[in-house]
């Protein structure tokens, strides 16, 4: 029995979300959308929205293992994994060993067998000057980058198309965006990744956290997860 106030009630259990299954998630350790107060933080996990008698619950469809450090970062590499003991391994996310020269990145996925499923890219700073700074690649389909409305053609291309005042009224816009869609402040805007002409992923804020709709029925799940990840971690 408990006294001096009203016992919270047990979130409802669900059965396992499968992580291919998976279409709309977000990423972090509240089991609700707003935590309720005195309310821990549970595992960092893929989250999917789950209702019950009324209420909203983000139940883990896929845990997020970072590597143990004082300051734990997913640009260091992370492990994905269908269960919270870590027991089953879905896939691993391992930065290539340097930096490239313009200084974009690449972050490959591995199966659990080992083998390469795809890559997430942080782009260069040209780069971000005509699309998202994350990005990705899947064998078998064009890159999936999420481009500015404006942009038409490469970065060198923009860059000579916009010389002079134009140059920098651009990036003055790019800068007004962060180069990111609103990610490092202010009003956070909608990303839309694309490969080609098909839309294959979006994401965007809602309830205080940054949801990820993957739309693409190709589009692997794995990637998708190690992106979002990377964004927000």
């Amino acid at each position: 029995m408990v006294f001096g106030r009203k016992a919270e009630a047990e979130p409802p259990s669900y059965e396992p979300v499968h992580w291919d299954s998976v279409s709309k998630f977000t990423i972090g350790t509240a089991s609700e959308p707003v935590a309720r107060r005195g309310a821990g933080p549970g595992p960092l996990a893929v989250r999917v929205e789950k209702r019950a008698a009324g209420a909203v619950h983000l139940v883990p469809s896929v845990y997020v293992a970072l590597p143990a450090s004082d300051k734990p970062s997913a640009e260091a590499g992370f492990r994905l994994y269908e269960d919270e003991a870590g027991s089953r391994p879905l896939c691993s996310v391992t930065p290539d060993a340097g930096t490239e020269e313009d200084g974009s990145r690449r972050y490959r996925v591995h199966d659990d067998q080992g083998k390469e499923v795809g890559s997430v890219f942080k782009g260069s700073a040209a780069q971000r000057l005509v699309q998202h700074g994350w990005w990705l690649e899947q064998p078998g389909h064009s890159e999936v980058v999420a481009r500015y409305h404006w942009a038409k053609g490469g970065a060198g291309q923009i860059l000579g198309r916009t010389a002079g005042k134009a140059l920098g009224s651009v990036v003055g816009s790019v800068m007004g965006l962060n180069a990111e869609g609103g990610d490092g402040g202010g009003t956070a805007k909608p990303v839309t990744w694309k490969s080609g002409t098909q839309v294959a992923m979006t994401s965007a804020p809602s309830g205080g956290r940054k949801w990820y709709l993957a739309q693409a029925s190709w589009l692997d799940r794995r990637v998708a997860f190690a992106l979002a990840v990377l964004r927000e971690h």
